[in-house]
């Protein structure tokens, strides 16, 4: 049995073996990836057999670590953007060179390929020191959803490109009843998420991640990177002459669509879940990502809706620099594994020849057919340009990764406003993204249900996400 780190020195190792892959997921169901499996097994001899397996969203991360933690985890596995610098431990970054189809070493993953190849959130969020830990098949990005039915009624051509006009938006389709009920919601916005033990009335799907975007488009610099530590109640040295921190600007904009007193008050605990007020027509506009296209479709055959660019914070002029905000998952690479054969032996294979092949077959998936040409046997004829990441965004309906996807996905009636958020979207680098999504509806909370200080409770939510860096 073999279980030990990549040497990548060892040039003598027995080339005549062959790797059995196990890939683990969590979205997609196996005859997802099915084609792109049997066309890699044509052009890799060193491949045996690869397995998909489709994995408990609840229970992913703890089931993965424990896998790991005793070398009987999978191969090939995805990680939330922001697990780089929580799990890097179990990771091994891709080879700078492997060998070719040549049998020569050539070049293989750098961060300039990276950079060249996909959006700069990729490299930001999968590449550190110099190394390539994980790649996307898909990026999402918030964009906006809106009832074209009740814009037309409001008189109301296209959809809002600021926050301007979004909250004019709001403001001419809400209508309040006598009793201060809502009984037309001009957006889903104000309220904490629906994560799982938030569930309730008047939630909203996504609400953190909106916030979020609104902190960063107020120019709130999240984290700092040399101190190791958030910031995002702090005024960065850039922003002078106003009494708020942006943060905190962003906090309050954003709780305001709850406050009864607000010219934009458009939600309360009294409404459904965002998703199900916006496909049930009971709000115009809900901002959330791509994943819920199929659930609007299916739950709202004959919703006419559309789908927009998130809105910007600019300026009269239309100065400022446009932000999305990115959420999604790459795939990695374990860094050990006891390996066996199928019967049990020991495999013929090293455990950094394991990790080669591993990083061959993601970066198959992942990058452009011309790319991985040298580091593949001849494709067959029928199959010379199949691109499995391109397959992939077509058939599941994602938004695209790659910049060349993007490209195509531009001209898509639905996917466009993701493929330009994906673009210009940004992340930072949560030390826990479902404990941070804790603290930041709590600070919501606050101020919405028990009317706290902003400023208070946005520095209290950052000690909080300090508190979590520093364990």
């Amino acid at each position: 049995m073999i279980f030990s780190g990549c040497s990548c020195q060892n040039s003598a190792t027995n080339q005549n073996y062959k790797v059995n892959l196990e890939v683990w997921g969590l979205f997609d169901d196996s005859d997802a990836f099915t084609k792109a499996i049997q066309e890699y097994k044509k052009r890799n001899s060193k491949i045996g057999t690869i397995t998909y397996k489709k994995m408990s969203v609840d229970s992913y991360e703890n089931d993965l670590r424990d896998a790991l933690a005793i070398g009987k985890g999978p191969d090939i596995f995805v990680i939330h953007h922001t697990w780089l610098n929580k799990h890097i431990d179990k990771l091994e970054p891709a080879p700078t060179e492997i060998l070719a189809a040549s049998g020569k070493k050539a070049l293989f993953l750098n961060p300039r390929i990276i950079e060249d190849n996909f959006p700069d959130v990729v490299q930001k969020d999968f590449v550190k020191d110099l190394k390539v830990y994980a790649l996307p098949l898909s990026v999402d990005s918030l964009a906006l959803y809106y009832n074209k039915d009740l814009l037309n009624q409001a008189g109301i051509s296209t959809p809002p490109k600021t926050w301007k006009e979004f909250d004019e938006v709001v403001q001419k389709i809400t209508k309040v009843d006598s009793f201060g009920n809502i009984t037309l919601s001009g957006a889903a916005m104000g309220a904490s998420s629906d994560r799982p033990g938030n569930l309730g009335g008047g939630k909203i799907n996504r609400a953190t991640d909106i916030l979020t975007l609104l902190m960063m488009q107020a120019g709130t610099e999240m984290y700092d990177s040399e101190r190791n530590m958030a910031q995002f109640a702090e005024f960065p040295a850039s922003f002078s002459g106003k009494d708020k921190a942006p943060g905190q600007m962003a906090l309050e904009y954003y709780t305001k669509f709850s406050d009864l007193n607000s010219a934009q008050y458009c939600w309360n605990a009294q409404m459904h879940n965002s998703i199900d007020a916006f496909i049930e027509g009971e709000t115009a506009m809900m901002i959330n990502y791509s994943w819920i296209i199929p659930r609007i479709e299916d739950k709202a055959p004959k919703l006419n809706f559309g789908i927009a660019p998130v809105p910007q914070s600019k300026d009269q002029s239309g100065k400022g620099v446009d932000i999305d905000f990115a959420n999604y998952w790459g795939l990695a690479v374990s860094k050990n594994k006891i390996m066996t054969t199928e019967e049990g032996k020991p495999a013929t294979a090293t455990n950094e020849q394991r990790i080669a092949e591993a990083w061959r077959f993601l970066t198959y998936l992942t990058m452009r057919p011309d790319f991985m040409a040298p580091f593949l046997g001849t494709a067959p004829t029928d199959s010379a340009d199949y691109d499995p990441a391109a397959e992939y965004a077509e058939k599941q309906g994602k938004p695209a990764a790659r910049r060349d996807l993007i490209e195509k996905q531009k001209e898509d009636l639905l996917l466009s406003p993701f493929a330009q958020g994906n673009l210009i979207a940004r992340s930072w680098p949560e030390p826990d993204n479902l404990a941070v999504e804790k603290i930041f509806d709590e600070m919501i909370d606050d101020i919405v249900l028990r009317n706290e200080n902003p400023e208070e409770v946005i520095h209290q939510a950052q000690n909080s996400v300090n508190l979590l860096i520093k364990r």
